[in-house]
């Protein structure tokens, strides 16, 4: 058995510190979320989020958890599904444990409509913070009121200039929506068991905080509803909802839309595209650096498109980095460059040079994948050198 302590608050440096402690035998771990002072009356002396936030590690270590503290029943039901799922799809990393609580309460204001989400200025945040503020592509708007920005997500606790200069460019986003934009910050990630499984519990744990005011937390879809084939996503349209309370919703949003569909409405919005920012890999972490896998995405699908690169993307690769691109897993060529291809040449680029370049990368990709399977690894290494130096003549995809 595991126990989840929740702390008192604290008021530190013009913040809330909202803490918790996990501990099992001679193990402690501490999770905190640190909050603007002024946002005090909009969040939860309910335990949810610390459940939320601490549920995969102990779902990993296959411990029973006891809350000291109150959870609302109708979380604790809905993540006995959840449970059921993640321990179907990753049998060898997570068991379905016991959840309880030394109190249970439900809290539900009915008078709460309004819906907050978490916001990093990429394609799709902005998608859904443009989409419902504007009352775009949906015919039923969440009443979207205010984002949040996380440091210790993809931004680390300690790169203080770049979250605050990644700050103050959300902020310019967002008040051209009318949206408001609130700090917190975490050692989530930090404790997180496999990031990639638990940056939805992340998002969750984060939203939930503030169901104090908010009745909605809406969590941008980076997958398409079309591309769930043997796909496990950290937060997804089937596991998502199930973080939620009677007295707070998770909504997956944006799940109905390929990205290029999300950027091609986003390009209307020009505060949106002169600080879009899709990079996590780059040194500087409020801008793109216009060199990583996903950065060069996203231009080639402003590309195929037909529309300008926004300015937030400072350097437009060459042919020759495209072709270098990789190796690229078949998810990534799947989901993310053959539509972008289909968009080549659906608008007649088909016989452009950057079109033959993804295709050179794709095709070197899927050979190197396939010869890793039969040779060593000191001929890989070769004949990834060899395949760097090829392909000067179009090629066509080839399916393995």
């Amino acid at each position: 058995m595991a126990d989840l302590w929740i702390e008192e608050w604290k008021h530190l440096n013009g913040q809330i510190e909202l803490g918790a402690r996990f501990s099992k035998q001679q193990t402690e771990k501490h999770l905190w979320y640190r909050v603007e002072l002024e946002r005090e009356a909009e969040l939860t002396h309910l335990a949810d989020p610390f459940v939320l936030g601490i549920l995969q590690i102990a779902m990993h270590e296959g411990e029973d958890l006891l809350v000291h503290g109150t959870v609302s029943p109708s979380l604790l039901r809905n993540l006995e599904d959840f449970q059921l799922a993640w321990a179907v799809w990753k049998p060898d990393y997570y068991r379905t444990i016991n959840i309880s609580a030394s109190e249970e309460q439900e809290i539900c204001n009915p008078k709460r409509h309004e819906a907050i989400c978490c916001f990093s200025g990429g394609v799709d945040s902005c998608f859904t913070a443009y989409r419902h503020a504007r009352a775009v592509s949906t015919c039923y708007p969440y009443p979207l009121k205010s984002a949040v920005l996380v440091q210790g997500f993809d931004i680390p606790l300690k790169e203080n200039e770049y979250y605050e200069s990644a700050f103050a460019k959300v902020k310019y986003q967002l008040d051209s929506l009318n949206i408001g934009l609130y700090r917190v910050s975490t050692n989530f990630k930090e404790l997180s068991v496999f990031w990639p499984h638990a940056f939805g519990t992340g998002v969750a744990s984060i939203l939930s905080l503030f169901q104090g005011r908010y009745r909605t937390g809406l969590i941008a879809q980076g997958v398409p509803y079309s591309s769930y084939q043997n796909l496990v996503e950290g937060s997804n349209p089937m596991t998502d909802p199930l973080l939620s309370s009677n007295s707070f919703r998770i909504v997956p949003d944006g799940g109905g839309f390929q990205r290029w569909e999300k950027i091609k409405l986003i390009s209307n919005w020009q505060e949106g595209m002169e600080h879009l920012r899709v990079c996590w890999e780059g040194e500087k972490k409020d801008s793109n650096c216009c060199d990583c896998e996903k950065c060069i995405r996203n231009i080639l699908t402003f590309r195929a498109l037909g529309l300008s690169l926004p300015k937030a993307f400072s350097i437009d690769p060459d042919d020759v980095r495209i072709m270098r691109l990789g190796p690229l897993k078949e998810f990534t060529i799947s989901i993310g460059y053959q539509p972008i291809l289909e968009l080549a040449r659906e608008n007649g680029q088909q016989d452009e040079g950057w079109v033959n370049a993804l295709n050179k990368a794709i095709f070197r990709s899927r050979a190197i994948r396939k010869l890793s399977k039969n040779i060593s690894g000191q001929i890989l290494l070769w004949l990834i050198r060899l395949f760097s130096r090829l392909w000067r003549q179009p090629v066509e995809i080839i399916k393995f």
